[in-house]
C-alpha cells in the first residue's frame, strides 16, 4: 500500500515484533505461536488457540507468500498485511491487547523506542504507533517467500529437479478432469477470488459447515460459505487443511475433492463452484498428485527465530501447548 517500505530496520524490527509476546494483553501470545515458522507458518491445528487456551472457529492460514494475497484472512476482510496485522492483537480470543496499553509498553522498552524511531524517522519514541508497529510487521511478513521449490527448478529448465512420479501429478494437477489449475493458478499457486466447496462440519463431518464465509463481509447469496482460495506452496507443511481444519490430509483433501466436494457428501448446496465435480482418480493418480504437491515445498528463505526479544520475554519455539 502507499507509504509501505520493506527497508532493512523496518523489516528486522517487524521480525522482533512478530515472535514477541508483548503484543498480547497478557504478555503469553505472540504473532509466531499460531504462525510459527517451524510450522509451515500456522501452528498445525484446525482452528487456532489463542490467549488463555480459548479457541478459534477457523484454521491459522499461513504466512508464505502472503504478500501476494490480494486480501487477507480467510475472508478477506483486511485489504493489506497492515490491516492483518492489527487484527489479532485487538482480537478477544487471539491476543486481547488494548492498543493505547501496548504503546505505552513499547515505548516503555529504550530498544523499541530506538528502533522505532530509527525505522519510521521519529525522535523520543515519537514513532511508536500502532500503524507503524502494523508497517513493521507487514515488511518482514513480505520477506516471508517460497519461490525456489523443486517445481520452479523443474520450470525453469532443470528437468531433474523433479522425480517422475511428482511429474505425472503435475500433469493431473493441470488436466481438464481435475481442474485443479483453474483455481490454483501459477504462480502463486493462489486465487483472487472466494469459492464455495461445501466443506464439512470438523465437529460433526456428516453436516455441512456453518461458517458464512466470504457473506460476513460481502453479503449475497453467491458468497454464503465461499472462502479465499488459499496458495498450495508449502501446502505439505501447513496441515491440516480448509478455513476450519476438516481435513487432516493431502490424501484426504483429494479425496474430497473426487468425490465432488460437498455435493458428493450429500450436503444441499446451490452455489457450489461449477469446477467442483466428482473424477476418477486412482491410487497410484492420487500418490502422483500428492508427490507434485510437496514438489511445491521451498524454506530456503526460513527467517532466523530471534533467540531474545526487546522486551526480554519469551520467544515462541513453536504453537501454544
Amino acid at each position: 500500500p502507499p507509504g509501505a517500505l520493506s527497508t532493512p530496520a523496518r523489516i528486522e524490527l517487524g521480525r522482533l515484533l512478530y515472535f514477541d509476546p508483548v503484543l498480547s494483553g497478557d504478555n503469553t501470545v505472540s504473532c509466531a505461536h499460531c504462525h510459527h515458522p517451524a510450522s509451515g507458518f500456522t501452528d498445525n491445528r484446525a482452528v487456532a488457540t489463542g490467549i488463555r487456551g480459548q479457541k478459534g472457529g477457523r484454521s491459522a492460514p499461513t504466512v508464505w507468500n502472503a504478500a501476494w494475497n490480494s486480501e487477507q484472512f480467510w475472508d478477506g476482510r483486511a485489504k493489506t498485511l497492515e490491516d492483518q496485522a492489527k487484527g489479532p492483537i485487538q482480537n478477544p480470543i487471539e491476543m486481547d491487547q488494548d492498543p493505547v496499553k501496548l504503546i505505552a509498553e513499547l515505548k516503555a522498552i529504550p530498544e523499541y523506542s530506538r528502533r522505532f524511531d530509527e525505522a519510521f524517522r521519529g525522535s523520543g519514541g515519537s514513532a511508536v504507533t500502532l500503524d507503524n508497529l502494523a508497517s513493521a510487521i507487514a515488511a518482514f511478513e513480505r520477506t516471508i517467500a517460497s519461490v525456489n521449490s523443486p517445481f520452479d527448478r523443474y520450470a525453469a529448465g532443470d528437468r531433474t529437479a523433479m522425480g517422475e512420479s511428482a511429474i505425472r501429478g503435475l500433469n493431473l494437477f493441470r488436466s481438464v478432469s481435475t481442474r485443479c489449475f483453474e483455481c490454483h493458478e501459477l504462480p502463486t499457486f493462489a486465487m483472487k477470488e472466494y469459492k464455495v466447496l461445501g466443506v464439512p462440519s470438523l465437529g460433526d463431518p456428516t453436516k455441512l459447515d456453518e461458517d458464512r464465509g466470504r457473506a460476513t463481509v460481502m453479503p449475497g447469496a453467491s458468497y454464503e460459505r465461499a472462502f479465499r482460495v488459499p496458495t498450495l506452496r508449502n501446502v505439505a507443511k501447513t496441515a491440516p487443511y480448509m478455513h476450519n481444519g476438516s481435513l487432516k490430509t493431502l490424501d484426504e483433501v483429494l479425496d474430497f475433492y473426487a468425490k465432488g466436494g460437498g455435493l458428493g457428501r450429500g450436503y444441499k448446496l446451490d452455489n457450489v463452484d461449477d469446477k467442483i465435480r466428482k473424477f476418477d482418480l486412482t491410487a497410484e493418480e492420487k500418490a502422483d498428485l500428492v508427490a507434485f504437491l510437496e514438489a511445491l515445498t521451498d524454506e530456503s528463505l526460513l527467517p532466523e527465530v530471534p533467540k531474545l526479544v526487546p522486551s526480554g520475554l519469551p520467544v515462541a519455539q513453536g504453537p501454544l501447548p
